[in-house]
């Protein structure tokens, strides 16, 4: 872990987010990059299904974009997601996620998204006392 790294812009933007809505975390700063949810688990030594997925979908219809927290034990559900939307959804393309949210894929954070007009959380995330997501850089993540 590197404890001396700068804070990168996009990290920034997630910790300042969760600092104006007083929520308590913990950034923990890696050398090496947790781009999956396999990766980001080895990394904390945590269970697969404590790492929060930030996936982002596009709304065929509407044109919006919509973000599912999945458990990293999970997979999301297009059919499931399309219900909740009220309309077919698709796998946002990476280009889109990050000219949309001003995230790559990979480091896209739960909270403090520009452009997404629904979330929606997986429940078998509630069954961890303590779970991990990127805080928006692929070598930050955030408890």
């Amino acid at each position: 872990m590197n404890i001396n790294a700068p804070l990168n812009p996009n990290v920034g933007i997630v910790i300042n987010y969760l600092n104006e809505k007083q929520v308590p975390h913990t950034q923990r700063i890696f050398d090496a990059p947790a781009c999956s949810a396999e990766q980001a688990a080895d990394l904390l030594s945590c269970p697969l299904g404590a790492i929060v997925k930030s996936l982002v979908f596009e709304m065929t219809a509407s044109d919006r974009l919509l973000l599912a927290l999945v458990s990293g034990q999970n997979r999301a559900d297009l059919q499931k997601l399309s219900t909740l939307a009220r309309e077919p959804v698709r796998v946002a393309a990476p280009k889109t996620v990050l000219s949309k949210t001003g995230f790559p894929v990979g480091a896209v954070p739960l909270s403090g998204l520009e452009g997404i007009s629904q979330t929606y959380i997986d429940a078998d995330l509630m069954s961890f006392q303590h779970v991990w997501a990127s805080a928006g850089l692929k070598t930050s993540l955030l408890n």
